[in-house]
């Protein structure tokens, strides 16, 4: 509480409830202070502070609090308080109208894209209003797609379109009568409405729809033409001219149908993104929730700590204060023992006294003479002086005791109240020094960003040569865009102006209509001999038809060819750039093959020469080598000789099966065996290497005894080398391997107990076995519940599948738990090989970790066998149910699988799993345990006290020593013999090193030819995919040249067909009876027969280019969709952007920034259909015609060098070559991304 509290109010604090008496400033603390006297004696003063009275209490009533602590009130002392007391809560509590408003999504407006769509059939048959008629500028720029609206009336919007289209539908499909006056018009839905009241003007359309009053029986019809004379030809002529517009409308509204239809699919596609999209947004809005939830959270706790530090501040306050009011009691205390003491001495003094003359008055008797009354009065005066003196002694102390302890208390007082300043001012000092704190820390990072940055820009000098070009392209295309723009707002305001036109037209032929009504009634007799050339009319519109029809078939064939093609295109362009890379990678590897073949020439070379010398040298050894010292020496070499191996045969297995990087994909029970099979194998070489630690460090007796095994194991290593034969030649098999290494084991283990037990010289290939053996069980555990993963997903994903969940989510409840185990296992791998380099790096500089880590790391190494028994266990559980899914015997039931899981893992690594708690929370709090064990493992290693050096004498060295002594030869033919025997055995280690990367190089060879047979292969595929769409382009080519000569052979026979028309015309009026029209109302006929023929041409023009504009659409949004299905480039390394440079005058890239910041248009589908089809002739280019490393320059230096290092220019080095690559990649994946982005923009509703 931090308003002020009123004098009298009941409040509560942590001592007790009581009453204010004061409230205000204080002289003994700065700040604001609450005095209070309690109702119990709980306080600590009287209402006084150092002699300064605030208020007026019972002693130990008072106390003195800040306003902040009060916990609250309760009225007035006049008023009875309340039972209970407002204790204000600090906790972060959330309100359910803020947890709804939330997660409350944001408004979106009641109609959907498809009801904005001109083709979505509104309910309403109510006119729209007059806004849908005229759409402003913008519509017609942000919206392409519907520039063909421009073509059609505004009021055709303004009306019923189900109506509308359901009648034009029943005109093309239904069938046709002979003329439309044969037959009554249809009877209208509603009555029609004048044309004044409507808020768009009509239309052609709406004209033919619009109901005419109701005809007159043929009978009477007939009645009155007898009665009535003949009409005269003009009106003939303007009634044929009248059924020729209504056809051509008729005409022109089957179009308008199609338009309408294909808009709608058009639409029906958009609006089946937009779920997508929905839940795209709700995803991202969950997240934006939750991410302000953390936020209050972290800001409650923040005040709430804060809260409790000025809580923490005011009772330090509060316990100074209760300490000066303790001093003041202990100084009132001191001096009051000061007084009683002076007080005691004194009356001992007088007691004294008494006792001297009650002495002197017993001794004396009754009668005394004058001389005894003067000696005793004299006695009692030297007591008297002597008491008067020692008095004044005691005053003089107490004088100088009370001037002490004045001067101690001012002293006291001043370091007290210097104190009490530093404390005020210490608060500042240490927010100070936090804030100092985290201004270094940023301006470290800001220097080391700085850094980086220089780095960027000493390497970005060679790109601006680059961006200047892409500016400039990009100027030039925003030009392009804009003069696009400028050209669709003029034809725009040429649409409008056409628009108005045409409903003036309109209204006026409405009217002449409505007039003519009654005309077209009189002359239905005249009409019937106008029935054969009616008929001969839509014969033609029939067969223009179906014409139209064959194009629309013909064209979907093409679009499906063109799609097919682009497909394949695609899938070519794909396996071109991987076989590019591919020729990439097997260049460098030849390089680096012909660098190492070279290299292990020049190695077989020396040990050539090693073993020439070795045979020479051999003779010379003593006899007493050959008989004692050669079996332990080749028992030696044959233990370090079968470790490698070992690891040899680990090493390539891991890289035929790509381990540990498959693991993160789908994963087969062939990969779970060679995990298994890998650690077999590591087990037995970290027992090969064990023996050759404790014989490289053991004593001279030992050595020769374990020599004596030489005979019995040599032959062990003929089974190991038959596998590394069959894997050189690529017929390995696992469960032979395992079976001998399982055989090999047995043996090394009986060694181990009988010969090498009690040696301390292994205990760095021991400890390095436990890191090893825990590295490896971690891909196995990650193998078995990899693959129960792939077997559990790729069953549910079967259709034929029979599913029981149970009314549990399989996803929640068992495919997201195996997938956080994985994600886990990455971060105890990322640990485990950290250790295990370690363990590597201590044991070639000839160090290990001391013997205090090793219990450590076995308990690691056994901590993960209890995980790897839990994937094993659950993976064998699962497979026989698994099974009998598939054979359709049984349904999938998840709740069997969960039991599996819960009862493997109370029985391994969950053991005191309490009932009720989740199995998958307990294995992943066992991977977590073991990642904090590692991780306190980690820095133990790292250092120095616990690592320490391997010193010692190898034994051969002691025993040369006792060779030459029991041999007693020449001193320095010893020396040398054991000099060639130190290079012997070097020699041999680098002649077994050689052969192990023989071997490696020679099976990646056989690999690496494989991988081009292949690539061959798929090469010749691409060469036939290529022709096949070369065919299809020069069919596509045909198809359009054939469409535009149909449209030719179209225009001709319309212009036949007006010719025939006039002739037609013409021998209708010279058959006519004796009324001679006038010659001035001639042209007119032919004038409006012309142009409505020329109308119903352009109607048929107009949909030829509908037709084109619609193909062109549908190929950009199949390119669009090709260009989505390509592959994702990498992601570029993301880094700090690159400081401005400075502008120079030698540079035209100033406008550069101008161009940048100009603010872009905003995209049209012309605009996004020609950068389309740019990227992608760049992405093809790039794809098919790879750039490869140019290796003839360095070759060259090289050559001339004579091998040495060689200096060459940054542009022509294989680096630099290789970066270019790279960067146009990423250029064009973020030309590809920005084009995806714009076209997000016009899909949007």
């Amino acid at each position: 509480m931090s308003a002020e509290v009123a004098l009298g109010t009941i409040v509560e604090v942590a001592a007790g409830r009581g009453v204010v008496r004061f409230s205000g400033s204080t002289s003994f603390m700065a700040g604001k202070w609450v005095g209070i006297e309690l109702y119990e004696a709980n306080g600590k003063n009287d209402g006084s502070v150092n002699g300064v009275s605030y208020f007026t209490c019972k002693p130990n009533y008072g106390i003195f609090v800040r306003a902040s602590q009060l916990k609250g009130t309760f009225g007035s002392e006049n008023d009875r308080p309340p039972p209970t007391a407002t204790r204000p809560t600090f906790g972060h509590q959330r309100t359910s109208s803020l947890r709804a408003n939330s997660i409350r999504p944001p408004s979106v407006p009641a109609s959907s894209p498809r009801a904005m769509s001109p083709a979505k059939p509104t309910a309403s048959p109510s006119p729209a209003p007059p806004m849908a008629a005229s759409p402003p500028k913008k519509t017609v720029l942000s919206m392409p797609r519907k520039s063909l609206q421009s073509t059609s009336p505004p009021g055709r919007s303004a009306g019923s379109p189900t109506s509308r289209v359901n009648g034009a539908a029943s005109s093309i499909t239904g069938p046709r009568v002979s003329s439309p006056l044969t037959a009554p018009p249809p009877r209208p839905h509603s009555p029609p409405s004048p044309p004044q009241a409507q808020p768009p003007p009509p239309s052609s359309f709406q004209a033919v729809a619009a109901p005419k009053p109701p005809s007159r029986p043929p009978s009477s019809l007939g009645a009155a033409a007898a009665t009535r004379p003949p009409p005269d030809d003009q009106e003939l002529q303007e009634l044929r001219a009248k059924i020729r517009v209504l056809e051509a409308k008729r005409a022109d509204d089957a179009r308008h149908v199609r338009e309408l239809e294909t808009r709608l699919a058009d639409a029906e596609t958009f609006v089946s993104l937009r779920p997508k999209l929905q839940a795209k947004l709700n995803s991202q809005q969950t997240e934006l929730i939750a991410t302000r939830r953390e936020l209050a959270d972290a800001q409650q706790l923040a005040q709430l700590a804060e809260g409790r530090i000025v809580d923490a501040q005011e009772q330090l306050e509060m316990a100074m204060l209760d300490k000066e009011v303790a001093e003041e009691r202990a100084e009132a205390a001191e001096q009051e023992v000061e007084e009683l003491t002076e007080r005691l001495a004194v009356v001992e003094v007088e007691l004294d006294v008494l006792k001297e003359g009650e002495e002197g008055a017993v001794g004396e008797g009754e009668e005394e003479e004058p001389g005894n009354k003067s000696m005793s009065t004299g006695k009692d005066s030297l007591a008297y002086i002597q008491l008067e003196k020692q008095n004044d002694r005691l005053k003089e102390a107490l004088l100088r005791l009370r001037d002490m302890s004045q001067e101690t208390e001012q002293e006291q007082r001043k370091r007290i109240a210097e104190m009490e300043k530093d404390m005020v001012g210490i608060d500042d000092l240490q927010s100070n020094y936090e804030t100092t704190q985290i201004k270094l820390a940023n301006a470290e990072i800001q220097i080391e960003d700085l850094k980086l940055q220089l780095d960027d820009a000493l390497g970005a000098e060679e790109m601006l040569v680059q961006l200047t070009e892409r500016n400039l392209m990009l100027g030039e295309k925003i030009e392009e865009m804009r003069i696009t723009i400028e050209d669709l707002e003029a034809l725009r305001e040429l649409n409008d102006e056409l628009e108005e036109n045409h409903v003036e037209t309109e209204k006026g032929l409405m009217e002449e209509l409505e007039s003519k009504d009654k005309k077209i009634r009189e002359q239905v007799l005249k009409a019937q001999s106008l029935e054969d050339a009616c008929s001969d009319l839509e014969g033609t519109i029939g067969q223009f038809r179906d014409l139209v029809l064959q194009l629309q078939t013909e064209l979907d064939s093409l679009r499906a060819q063109t799609q097919a093609a682009q497909t394949e295109s695609q899938t070519a362009a794909t396996q071109s750039a991987a076989v590019m890379s591919l020729n990439l990678k097997l260049q460098s590897s030849a390089s680096k093959n012909q660098a190492r073949a070279i290299e292990l020439e020049l190695q077989r070379m020396d040990a050539r020469e090693n073993r020439e010398l070795l045979k020479i040298v051999q003779p010379y050894l003593p006899q007493i080598y050959v008989e004692t010292d050669s079996d332990a020496t080749q028992c030696y070499l044959f233990f370090q000789r079968l470790a490698a191996k070992a690891d040899l045969i680990i090493n390539v297995v891991s890289q035929n099966n790509g381990l540990p990087d498959s693991l993160s994909g789908s994963v087969s029970s062939a990969l779970v065996g060679v995990c298994d099979m890998r650690g077999r194998i590591s087990a037995l070489s970290t027992l090969c290497k064990r023996f050759a630690a404790v014989m490289r460090r053991c004593d001279v007796e030992s050595f020769l005894n374990i020599g004596r095994l030489y005979q019995e194991i040599a032959p062990m290593e003929k089974r190991l080398d038959m596998h590394v034969n069959l894997l050189r030649r690529d017929e390995f098999r696992d469960e032979e391997c395992v079976s001998d290494i399982n055989k090999i084991m047995l043996t090394f283990d009986h060694l181990a107990e009988t010969y090498f037990n009690g040696f301390d010289h292994d205990l760095g290939e021991r400890e390095l076995g436990y890191l090893t053996a825990f590295d490896l069980d971690l891909d196995l555990f990650a193998a078995s519940i990899a693959m129960s993963k792939t077997s559990i997903t790729g069953l549910v994903q079967d259709d034929e599948t029979v599913l029981e969940l149970g009314g549990y989510n399989i996803d929640t409840e068992l495919l997201e738990p195996l997938q956080r185990l994985l994600d886990q296992y990455k971060g105890a791998k990322a640990l485990s090989r950290k250790l295990t380099k370690r363990l590597h790096d201590l044991i070639q500089d000839s160090a290990v970790l001391k013997a205090h880590l090793v219990p450590q790391m076995k308990g690691l190494s056994n901590f993960v066998s209890e995980l790897v028994n839990f994937g094993i266990s659950f993976a064998q559980q699962i497979m026989p149910h698994l099974s009998e899914v598939r054979s359709s015997k049984a349904p999938f039931q998840l709740t069997t699988i969960l039991g599996f899981v819960k009862q493997i893992a109370s029985s391994t690594v969950a053991k005191d799993i309490k009932p009720g708690a989740s199995p998958w929370e307990a294995i992943g709090e066992s991977i977590t345990q073991l990642v904090q064990e590692g991780t306190k493992l980690l820095p133990l290693t790292l250092e120095a006290e616990n690592v320490i050096k391997v010193i010692g004498v190898s034994p051969w060295v002691t025993r040369v020593d006792e060779v030459k002594a029991s041999l007693a030869v020449n001193l320095e033919a010893e020396r040398r013999v054991t000099q060639l025997n130190e290079e012997l055995q070097g020699l041999m280690r680098t002649l077994k090193q050689k052969d192990q990367h023989i071997q490696e190089a020679t099976v990646k060879n056989d690999l690496m030819e494989r991988k081009m047979e292949t690539v061959k292969k798929q090469a010749d595929a691409i060469t036939e995919k290529d022709i096949i769409i070369a065919d299809n382009k020069r069919r596509q080519r045909e198809l359009e040249e054939a469409l535009e000569q149909v449209q030719g052979d179209l225009d001709v026979s319309e212009q036949e067909r007006l010719k025939l028309k006039t002739m037609v015309g013409t021998e209708q009026k010279q058959a006519t009876g004796t009324v001679v029209p006038e010659p001035e109302n001639v042209p007119v006929e032919g004038s409006l027969e012309t142009s409505h023929l020329l109308e119903q041409i352009d109607a048929l023009r107009g949909t030829v280019r509908y037709l084109r504009t619609e193909n062109s659409y549908l190929k950009g949004q199949d390119l669009l969709r090709e260009i989505e299905a390509l592959p994702t480039l990498p992601e570029s390394i993301s880094r700090m952007p690159t400081p401005a440079l400075e502008p120079s005058t030698l540079s035209d890239s100033d406008d550069d920034s101008d161009s940048e910041d100009r603010p872009r248009s905003p995209p049209t589908l012309r605009s996004l259909a020609t950068e389309t089809k740019i990227l992608y002739r760049d992405v093809i280019k790039f794809s098919s015609s790879p750039r490869v490393v140019d290796l003839t320059a360095l070759n060259a230096k090289r050559a001339q060098a004579n091998g040495g290092r060689v200096w060459l220019p940054k542009k022509s080095t294989p680096a630099h070559q290789v970066w270019e690559r790279k960067m146009e990649a990423e250029r064009l994946s973020r030309r590809v991304r920005g084009l995806l982005d714009r076209a997000s923009v016009i899909g949007d509703p």
